[in-house]
Formats: structure tokens, C-alpha cells, sequence
């Protein structure tokens, strides 16, 4: 009997073979776009979940008020994790780690010293790390219990040593710290919040961390805890209260909150940053589950929408089949494996598109994702997939086929209008369009706000500026010979040294008092020196610039400080700052500037002079020979840093990453947009095929009668143009509730004008009349002899 219903089923696609085409095209994107957001979204939430007891596993993080506004930390002082041992109960083992973010690693080969600039993947902890975290020993131990040892991955050895056994080398840190590898570890994986290649000993720094005290706090100071067996986190969280009371003292306690976060969020919570420096929001990952099943669903519809529309033609065929003997239940099966078939043809076509759609999308997202054929997982989610987009797809169209009245059916008086799906193919259809819209509307506000982060005035200079990291920091007077130098390029136009450009990822806060004004208050600090201003075109509002000496005497602030305390900017002027032991008057007032990403709002900042402090020298290039004039810079730079290696960035690239998450999910939708349009035109398509068939002879007769082309295809357009606008008014207000949700998360944002809402309705109009306007067109200018020759 299976064998019989295949073979039926194989005859009836042939024989409908241009709606087959149709339906497996729309099930197959569908169902692409389905694997590739299922494979995504299995990889984001499998961060760190492969660890033996990361159940038990916990970070200490920490949120305080900063002038109002909340900031949050997972960084924590040097000092807590001892303290955390000595004054928790129901703590196992307690792991510090302090990430290093960029260093330079030196190594000896054959007498020849051989040096690479490292931007990431480094980290100073103790052998407790491997304790906390699956990372399988390849050779040697793990050993960082003792000042100088270091383990490494397999990858860098390989890089440092070529083939050579690595324990027992050398490894030199910043010309500075030397290391012996005492183990070599597996490469990490690609889902793990910890991606380090070289892990070194904290004891070889600990005494100038500890020395740091409790009043400094570095993001990249963590502290993880693993909890005893049957201890609940709320009962360390009770703990903490006092804690923070006995080692930060009271009045921080009043501000200052810590408590526990599970290790399966660290990926997932958006406040916190971690070591692989990507979050991903639990809610983001939920609208990537909500397209891929709206995607689904869009490609279902056309298949329910096509075959309800072609179902009278098959009227005969189930009158002929009811008389003969045949029971529902059986016809039921023969047009639910003729679904089927049609499913698993798309779904087969899908497994390659998808692997061919993740080469490109791999290289955008920086991801190794791929279709494992050995994945149980994978073989569910297919599966899965199959059967239900078969009953989706199926089900109602075999109910109303197996319910025609065999008398009717034979007598050839069932109409489409009449045959039970009319009214359901416009309702799908509106449906369908609703998702696309919602989708469009989504993707035009995403690079809307894309558009206004690049448009922006952020308060300074961003263009043909380059920042240089320096080194030997507290060698002041090659800081100051090199930007003598520079500053004699002829492709140079201006140079400061600083700690940071106006806007960047890493900010320092601290508190001041200001004369006259009760109450302690936080700011951002930055230090520069006299030329910061006019580099970076920093507008004074009030006040003056720094005077041409090296030595710190007085404070600029920007307005928002001012705003702060509730002075103006002139009434601030004179006033005595005091900040870090320090009391010096406020000499000058800016404009204020964004020292962050848009996400933030800005802050309160202070600049002052502290040659010490300087770890940047910003460069601004003169338009004409750039690339010559950086191989200039460096060779100035190389000569007064030898044993270093020269880098450089772009201002402007730099500040464009803090949007790169924002401007992939833009481009990602703005593709499963596209997706959701072309599923639907498909369906259109199909749909308005059938209709031109139906209307054949009307269509004769109205040219024979004068009807022009342009009114015959408005016959076509009229329907779908009603169903569009209908869809228009659910998926316009709705996509805008959505987006503007996810405009919250930043400080600064895109008005949702209506044009925004116009485009999403004309774009699908547009569309929806291109895919119409072909096949009305054909049957507009058809000849209306061969429609009437049989009547």
C-alpha cells in the first residue's frame, strides 16, 4: 500500500510539475533559513555548558550607582578572592583570573629572538583554572602555582616553536616577565567565554595586584566560585550585603551591590562583558527562533494557499476514488505522502543550501558553523522539521480534498470559490504578508539606527586619525621625543599624547569633591595633554586650554559635569577639583563628547595632564601619502621602541566596532527579510498562475468586448493590493512596538518616523506588483481566440 500511494504521489507531482516546483522552491528556503538559524542558535547557547561542574559554577559581579545611573562589572579588586575564602561558608574552591588583553611575547629560535604582538588570549590565574573548566593536558602539567610558569595551547606552541617540544622554553612577556612552559593544553573551543592561549602564574604578579587595593577595580580581574554540593547561590547572596560592608565600608555598601551569576549567563547577559568580549541577549536568541519559525510558517502557507487552489481540479479524481470504495483515512494518507515526498525533496535541497549559504555567513560572523551529519541534534531538528511542515502543509488541504461530495465532484459543480478554501488562502495570505512586513519594517529601522550611529556628531574629530599604543610607559622622555618627531612629518598634521581617545572602550571612574558643592561624585577621567583639544577639536565653552608645562595644574571638564553639580560652566571655572589626592582648580570647560558607545549616555568627564599615564599617542594625518606617512611614523616609532613591535588603528574603525553586533543582526534580518519576501512571491505567484487558468475564459471575453490590458490586470492586482494593506495595518504597529523595544538599549536613537512604516508597505506593494504584474501581463496580452475556441 506505501508503495502504491508513492507511486501515486510520484504521478500526481509530474503531473503538476510547474506547482510542484513552486512549492518545493518555497518549502526549501524556508527550510534553509530554518537549519541555518537552528545551527546558530544551538551554538549560542552552547557557551561553556560542556564543563563537568558548570552547574556549580558562579561569577561574582557587581553593580553601583555612577551620578545616578547604574553601572555593572564582572571585574573585581585583586584582594576579594582571598577574602571570599576566608569569610564565605558553603564556597569550594574559589578561581581569580586577570585577563591581559594585548602584550608582546618574545621567544628564542636557533639563537634568534623571534616576537609577536598578541591582541588577546592571555591570562594570569593558578592551576585551579583546569579545576573549573574542562581544558584536556596534551603534555607536561598543569603547573602555575608558582611565580613564572605558564601553560599553553597547542596552537601557539606550534606558532612560537614550530615542532619543537615547548616545555621547558622560554617565553618572554613585554620585555619584562619570563615564563617556562610547564604544559601544553588543547586548543579551546569555539563556544567558551574563556578563549585562552597562554595562561600564566598570578603569583608572578600578585604583589603589585594586591597592592592595587580594594578601591581599584580593572573588568578583567574576575573572581569565579564553585559552590559546595547542595549549597544554594541565595545563601552566598545573603552574604554579601555585609560583605561588602566590612571591605568597602559602609557608604559604598548603600550604593554598591555584588551577587552571583551562574556561568551559563555569562554569554547571555548583555551588562556584563567577558573574555571572548561577545554577548548575546537570551531575547535575541528567542527572535531568532520566532523568524525561523515564521519562516516556516510563510513557506507552509504558500503550499496550504496552492493547494486549495488547485483542489478542484482533483474533485473528479476523489468522487472517482469514494465511488470505487476508497475510505477517507486512505485518501487522507495518499495526499499526506504526496506532502511528504514534496517536503523531504525541499528538505534535502535545503541541507546543501544551507551548507553553501554558511560559507559566506561563517566568514561575516566569524563563526566555524557547518552541517554535521553525525549530529543526533541536527538529524532531530530535520526530522522534526519534516513531520511537521508535512502536517502543516498537509493536513487541511487532505481534509478538503477527502470532503467533496463524490455526487458534486462527478457532476463537476464544485467551484473554487466554493470548494472550502477561498476565504482561508486570502486570511494565509494576510498572514503571510503580515511576517513579511514586520520583517521589512525591522530591517529599515535597524539600518535606520546603523545610519545614525555612522551620522552621529560625537562631540569631536574622528576622521584621518590614527592611535599608536606606547611602550615602556614610564619612560616619559621617549613619550615626548617621539612626538617632537612626529610632530616634524611633513604627512603629519597634529600629535597628542593621552591615555585614550575621546571615545573608547576602555574608561577609568573614580570620585571627586569640587569646593562649594556637598557630596562626593564619579567621573570619567582621560588624560591628555595641550594639544588633545585641538586634535580632536574639543569646543571650550568656557575657561581655557592647558598651559604648555608636562606638570598637572588644573582640570578641564566637560558640560555634563557641570550639569552635575548644578553650576554653570562659568560659575565652575576657578573652582578647586579634588580628585586622586589631588586639589587643583577647574581651569576649563568643554562641550561634551561620547566616551562611549551611543548605548551609554554621557557621563561626567575629566581631563588632566599626567605624563606617566600616557599609554597612546594619537596622530592626525594630512590627506595625500597615508600610507607613506605611517611607514614614516614607524620607523620613528621603532627607533625610539626596538625591542617592540609597531601598531596602529584607525579611530573611526575603531569606533564603528562598537556597532559591529548591531550591524550584523541588521544585515542578518535584512537577508531573512529578503527570504520572507521571496516565499511569498512565490506563493503569489502560484497563486495568481491559478487564477489566470480560472479566469481564461473571462479574461477571452472582456477583450473581446474592449476590456484594455491595464484594466484586465487590475483585476488581478486589485485583490492582493486589499490583503496587503490589510496585513499593513497588524504588521505596521506591531514591528514598531518590537524595534522600538530594542531601541531602548541605547541612549541615542532613531526617531521612528512614518516614512519608516511607508517604506515597509510600499516596498511589499512594489514587489507584490512586479511578481503580479508578470503573469497578468501574459495573460492580459494572451490571444482571447485560443480561450474561446471550445465554447
Amino acid at each position: 500500500m506505501i508503495r502504491n500511494y508513492i507511486t501515486i504521489a510520484y504521478r500526481n507531482i509530474k503531473r503538476n510539475v510547474n506547482y510542484t516546483i513552486i512549492n518545493v522552491a518555497g518549502l526549501a528556503l524556508g527550510i534553509t533559513c530554518s537549519i541555518v538559524l537552528f545551527l546558530l542558535i544551538a551554538f549560542l547557547t552552547s557557551f561553556d555548558n560542556y564543563h563537568a561542574k558548570s552547574d556549580r559554577i558562579y561569577r561574582i559581579v557587581t553593580s553601583s550607582d555612577n551620578n545616578g545611573r547604574q553601572d555593572n562589572t564582572g571585574g573585581v579588586p585583586s584582594p576579594l578572592p582571598e577574602a571570599v575564602r576566608n569569610d564565605f561558608t558553603g564556597v569550594e574552591s574559589v578561581l581569580f583570573i586577570s585577563g591581559k588583553h594585548s602584550g608582546l611575547v618574545s621567544v628564542e629560535d636557533n639563537g634568534k629572538r623571534k616576537m609577536f604582538e598578541e591582541g588577546e588570549g592571555m591570562a594570569y590565574t593558578d592551576s585551579m583554572f583546569f579545576y573549573f573548566f574542562n581544558r584536556k593536558l596534551l603534555s607536561g602539567h598543569f603547573s602555575l602555582d608558582k611565580p613564572n610558569e605558564a601553560v599553553i595551547s597547542t596552537k601557539w606552541a606550534k606558532r612560537y616553536f614550530n615542532d619543537e617540544d615547548p616545555i621547558g622554553k622560554s617565553i618572554t612577556l613585554d620585555n619584562d616577565q619570563q615564563f617556562i612552559v610547564t604544559g601544553v593544553m588543547a586548543d579551546y573551543p569555539a563556544n567558551t567565554n574563556f578563549p585562552f592561549d597562554l595562561l600564566m602564574s598570578f603569583e608572578t604578579i600578585k604583589k603589585s595586584k594586591l597592592d592595587e587595593g580594594w578601591g581599584s577595580v580593572w573588568s578583567d580581574d574576575q573572581c569565579y566560585l564553585m559552590l559546595s554540593p547542595g549549597t544554594k547561590p541565595e545563601s552566598i547572596n545573603d552574604q554579601m550585603p555585609a560583605f561588602v560592608k566590612k571591605y568597602n565600608g559602609e557608604e559604598n555598601s548603600r550604593t554598591m551591590k555584588r551577587w552571583l551569576q551562574p556561568l551559563k549567563d555569562i554569554h547571555h547577559d548583555t551588562r556584563f562583558s567577558n573574555y571572548s568580549q561577545h554577548t548575546i541577549g537570551k531575547e535575541s536568541i528567542y527572535a531568532m527562533g520566532v523568524v525561523a519559525i515564521f519562516l516556516l510558517i510563510t513557506a507552509c502557507i504558500n503550499f496550504i494557499n496552492l493547494t486549495t487552489a488547485v483542489a478542484v481540479r482533483r474533485s473528479k479524481e476523489v468522487g472517482i476514488r469514494k465511488v470505487l470504495g476508497s475510505q477517507q483515512w486512505q485518501l487522507l494518507l495518499q495526499y499526506l505522502s504526496e506532502t511528504s515526498l514534496i517536503t523531504l525533496m525541499a528538505l534535502i535541497i535545503s541541507v546543501g543550501l544551507a551548507e553553501l549559504a554558511l560559507i559566506n555567513l561563517n566568514v561575516f560572523l566569524e563563526m566555524d558553523l557547518h552541517i554535521d551529519l553525525h549530529e543526533t541534534s541536527l538529524w532531530l531538528f530535520m526530522l522534526s522539521v519534516w513531520i511537521g511542515v508535512s502536517l502543516i502543509s498537509g493536513l487541511y488541504p487532505a481534509f478538503l480534498l477527502t470532503g467533496f461530495n463524490p455526487v458534486q465532484a462527478l457532476k463537476n459543480k464544485l467551484s473554487n470559490r466554493g470548494s472550502g478554501g477561498f476565504f482561508l488562502r486570502r486570511g494565509l495570505v494576510v498572514f503571510q504578508f503580515i511576517i513579511s512586513q514586520f520583517l521589512i519594517v525591522g530591517t529599515v529601522i535597524l539600518l535606520k539606527q546603523m545610519d545614525y550611529f555612522n551620522s552621529k556628531d560625537l562631540g569631536f574629530a574622528k576622521e584621518a586619525i590614527i592611535t599608536v599604543p606606547l611602550q615602556e610607559l614610564n619612560k616619559t622622555d621617549k613619550k615626548f621625543r617621539l612626538k617632537e618627531q612626529l610632530n616634524n612629518l611633513p604627512g603629519v598634521d597634529q600629535v597628542s599624547l593621552c591615555s585614550t581617545p575621546p571615545s573608547s572602550g576602555s574608561i577609568s571612574i573614580t570620585d571627586f569633591e569640587v569646593d562649594g558643592v556637598a557630596g562626593n561624585h564619579n567621573t570619567q577621567i582621560k588624560l591628555t595633554d595641550q594639544a588633545y583639544l585641538d586634535l580632536f577639536e574639543l569646543k571650550l565653552v568656557a575657561g581655557r586650554s592647558f598651559d604648555p608645562v608636562d606638570t598637572t595644574n588644573g582640570w578641564i571638564v566637560n558640560e555634563r559635569l557641570s550639569k552635575l553639580l548644578e553650576v554653570t560652566p562659568e560659575e565652575l571655572i576657578g573652582r578647586n577639583l579634588t580628585m586622586w589626592d589631588r586639589t587643583l582648580p577647574v581651569i576649563g570647560v568643554v562641550s561634551d563628547f561620547h566616551t562611549t558607545s551611543l548605548a551609554r549616555e554621557i557621563e561626567p568627564t575629566t581631563l588632566f595632564k599626567d605624563p606617566e599615564g600616557y599609554r597612546t599617542i594619537a596622530i592626525k594625518l594630512k590627506e595625500g601619502q597615508v600610507n607613506q606617512t605611517i611607514k614614516s611614523i614607524e620607523s620613528l616609532w621603532s627607533a625610539q621602541y626596538p625591542d617592540f613591535l609597531f601598531s596602529y588603528t584607525f579611530l573611526d574603525e575603531d569606533i564603528a566596532q562598537f556597532y559591529d553586533g548591531a550591524r550584523k543582526m541588521s544585515v542578518l534580518l535584512a537577508v531573512f527579510a529578503s527570504m520572507a519576501i521571496v516565499i511569498g512571491c512565490l506563493g503569489l505567484y502560484g497563486l495568481i498562475s491559478f487564477m489566470a487558468a480560472q479566469k481564461e475564459k473571462e479574461i477571452g471575453i472582456r477583450k473581446v468586448l474592449g476590456a484594455s490590458v491595464s484594466q484586465i490586470m487590475l483585476i488581478f492586482s486589485r485583490e492582493f493590493t486589499v490583503l496587503i494593506t490589510i496585513a499593513f495595518v497588524f504588521a505596521g504597529p506591531l514591528a514598531g512596538l518590537v524595534m522600538n523595544k530594542w531601541l531602548e538599549n541605547f541612549a541615542y536613537r532613531t526617531p521612528l518616523g512614518w516614512t519608516i512604516f511607508l517604506t515597509g508597505i510600499l516596498t511589499t506593494l512594489v514587489l507584490a506588483f512586479v511578481t503580479v504584474g508578470y503573469r497578468s501581463i501574459r495573460a492580459a496580452t494572451s490571444n482571447p481566440v485560443h480561450a474561446l475556441r471550445n465554447e
